[in-house]
């Protein structure tokens, strides 16, 4: 069995049930609500006291499975404010346990000051043997010494420089261990059984790449080489220092030949991403988040027509997400046994269903789902790696930072009061893992390491510790990763039948599509494919609801000071970031506009007048329906001018009109639906940053004609092959060129 697992059985503790990992936050979060508590600077939310409470229930576990107290930290005394942290944190830890007295509840923190040594369990043994590969608290030390009083404990090591500290404790014990050593001693009999050097020298062979997954290359190919080398597969293991590069294993390892002991994580699937992505709607309701949301199809609607405000109980949290169909427990066993033990811990409690889901995504995101499809070569996080020994290894990401791994920073004790109190130290904890780094390389039969040197990573100073020499710098051949042929099925031109023209309410733009490209006529309205929108302020949208703004209220301006003025106002009013970047943009616009001032200034003086802003537009043309939105009408004494805001280059109006090339017919509809509105209708490009000029709209009566003959040829087409465009230019800024296999990408 497992070292926790014998902890477990050989530990009594009357009277109490050990506390839930998520409902032990919840009690410490109650336990927090004294006025000193703020010294800590630990916000009280749920969400935010969640993360911070891993550092508070770490640092008192270890005090305690160290037999450390708060009387010997004082001691220490490094900073002047430390004291009053010690008092803040020891009055939380007292004020929990009463929390958890009075529920009959124990927590793992309290178990070494108020177990019992269940003896029974350990009788039922003549000796025990202990394999050990990592380190004993004070505390498993304790119980280790108080099961031999009972039983033969044997106690079987292998030591070296990288585990001096778990040396010293023995030798307190009794034991006096050298190192480099494999050694079996007998606890209670404090008496070395066995004593034998660790053996040959490791052979390992060292390599370095360039780029990160150029190591998937190289560690396929050598694992392939001991294959050939008569090593059987299963025999074979391959160690991720950094376990979230399994993603990038699993991507490439198309023929399954590896089997990941870590599983999968629950948490990449569909099911989670969608309660993460109702999450960060629920945290941020943001564009981004909107956007999120709805590709994973949920509606913004529907979402808001619930009621999630207010507190809830368990119960009712788990009614909202069956309505959404996010309760994902037909799927997966595990996600139903967390949902009964959801229910059955929380019964008492109320809270948001914010929390709630923050809450249930924790609980979610810690399953992994076994690897089932049957691979040979393990795949293992060093970790895992404990007390199990292969002929072949392969370990990847051999860089500093990533072997050994750094410890996160302690949030209370810094190294210097860790030594003085005999707590392992982060020194300590590194050389734990170099150990295991160690051990497992030594029991090889065949070692490979590897490591990159992108983005001017070095490799892991622990190499020279190992003694293995100089890496052989190799260029993999990384076309056994994409040189195969491709696997995308390539689409035919999709065939449309049942097209109706008539069905269908037209805008310029649809249109504008329909003759330009009917693949991204197919993708966008009939597959109705949405393109991802850019994070990045669009410059010409700003521009439409800045000029939007600036004539929401008033028709026109009297000088260039009052229309600058209200410009600048506005321009602060939709840009109220004061980041360098967002400063920049608006004296660069108010630069640009300059033009525009002047401009409109002249044309208001000539008696126009604005008397329509963003107006919507319907009718029929030729028979079918269209719809528009006209950035701005302006009329004078006579006449009516339509005008549309052109942030980017606009062509110059052609003498005779190219049929061929004409596609865009926006003005052209303006005037058809708006002929019985409005009389003497002429139209116009607003040139925003070329001073604000106006260009007519030329050759109306030939453009009507060219319309008319489009929308002909538009009513008779009852299907049609979806093809691509034969102008490539037309794909540069297309969001389905990479869907067509154009564009820089392929």
């Amino acid at each position: 069995m497992r070292m926790d697992e014998f902890e477990k059985r050989a530990v009594l503790i009357e009277d109490r049930i050990q506390i839930d990992p998520l409902q032990r936050i919840l009690f410490l979060r109650e336990a927090s609500k004294f006025e000193a508590f703020s010294l800590l600077k630990v916000d009280r939310d749920l969400v935010r006291f969640f993360t911070r409470s891993d550092a508070l229930f770490k640092f008192f576990e270890e005090l305690s499975a160290e037999h450390v107290d708060f009387g010997t930290l004082i001691q220490a005394d490094p900073y002047a404010e430390f004291d009053k942290h010690l008092e803040v944190l020891e009055e939380l830890r007292g004020r929990y346990k009463k929390l958890l007295d009075e529920k009959g509840l124990t927590d793992k923190t309290f178990i070494p000051e108020s177990y019992r040594l269940n003896e029974g369990f350990i009788k039922g043994y003549e000796q025990i043997d202990i394999y050990l590969e990592g380190y004993l608290s004070r505390f498993e030390l304790e119980l280790l010494q108080k099961t031999a009083e009972y039983t033969r404990v044997i106690i079987h090591y292998s030591t070296s420089m990288f585990n001096r500290k778990m040396l010293e404790r023995f030798k307190m014990c009794g034991i006096v261990l050298k190192e480099d050593r494999e050694v079996s001693f007998d606890l209670g009999a404090e008496r070395v059984l066995e004593d034998t050097a660790t053996g040959t020298a490791m052979q390992a062979s060292l390599f370095s790449v360039e780029e990160r997954d150029e190591q998937i290359v190289l560690a396929f190919l050598k694992i392939e080489e001991m294959v050939r080398s008569g090593i059987a597969p299963e025999e074979i293991v391959l160690v991720l220092p950094d376990e979230g590069f399994k993603e990038h294993f699993m991507l490439f390892d198309t023929q399954n030949n590896l089997n990941f002991a870590m599983g999968y994580d629950y948490s990449n699937g569909r099911s989670y991403k969608l309660l993460e992505a109702l999450y960060g709607y629920m945290q941020k309701h943001d564009g981004e988040s909107i956007e999120l949301m709805e590709r994973y199809g949920l509606f913004r609607e529907k979402i808001d027509s619930l009621d999630t405000s207010g507190q809830t109980r368990v119960e009712g949290f788990f009614t909202l997400l069956q309505e959404m169909v996010l309760l994902d427990t037909e799927k997966h066993e595990e996600i139903k046994e967390k949902y009964h033990h959801f229910l059955t811990l929380f019964k008492e409690e109320s809270l948001t269903f914010r929390e709630w889901l923050y809450l249930w995504l924790k609980s979610l995101s810690v399953i992994t789902l076994d690897d089932v499809r049957g691979g040979k070569v393990t795949v293992m996080g060093v970790l895992e790696t404990r007390g199990i020994s292969f002929r072949g290894v392969v370990i990847v990401d051999f860089n500093e930072g990533i072997v050994p791994a750094s410890s996160s920073k302690d949030m209370f004790l810094n190294s210097t009061v860790r030594a003085f109190a005999g707590l392992p130290t982060r020194n300590d904890r590194e050389a734990l893992q170099k150990q295991y780094y160690n051990r497992l390389l030594q029991r090889a039969e065949e070692a490979v390491i590897i490591y990159s040197t992108s983005e001017n990573r070095l490799p892991s100073k622990f190499l020279y510790e190992l003694k293995l020499g100089e890496a052989l710098q190799v260029k993999a051949a990384v076309d056994l990763l994409y040189g195969g042929p491709a696997r995308l099925k390539e689409e035919k031109d999709p065939q449309v039948e049942g097209f109706d023209a008539y069905a269908q309410t037209w805008s310029a733009s649809r249109l504008k599509t329909w003759l330009e490209c009917k693949r991204k006529y197919y993708y966008r309205y009939i597959r109705k494919i949405r393109a991802k929108e850019e994070d990045e302020l669009n410059e010409g949208a700003f521009l439409h609801r800045l000029m939007e703004e600036l004539y929401k209220d008033r028709e026109r301006y009297g000088t260039e000071e009052e229309l600058t003025k209200q410009l600048h106002g506005v321009m602060e009013t939709l840009l109220p970031q004061g980041d360098a970047k967002s400063r920049y943009r608006k004296l660069l616009w108010r630069e640009k506009l300059k033009g525009f001032v002047r401009k409109e200034i002249e044309h208001f003086n000539a008696s126009w007048r604005v008397v329509g802003r963003e107006v919507e537009v319907s009718g029929k043309i030729g028979g079918l329906k269209f719809k528009g939105r006209i950035d701005r009408i302006d009329q004078n004494a006579t006449d009516t001018l339509v005008l549309d805001y052109k942030s980017g280059h606009v062509g110059k109006e052609p003498k005779k009109l190219n049929p061929e090339k004409i596609t865009d017919f926006q003005m052209s509809i303006y005037r058809d639906l708006l002929r019985k509105r409005y009389r003497n209708i002429s139209l116009a490009f607003v040139k925003i940053l070329e001073n604000g000029e106006k260009q007519q709209v030329t050759l109306l009566e030939e453009r009507k004609a060219l319309l008319d003959e489009r929308i002909a040829e538009l009513k008779q087409t009852k299907h049609f092959a979806a093809e691509k465009c034969e102008d490539l230019q037309k794909c540069i800024y297309c969001e389905f060129a990479l869907m067509c296999g154009r564009g820089e990408y392929v």
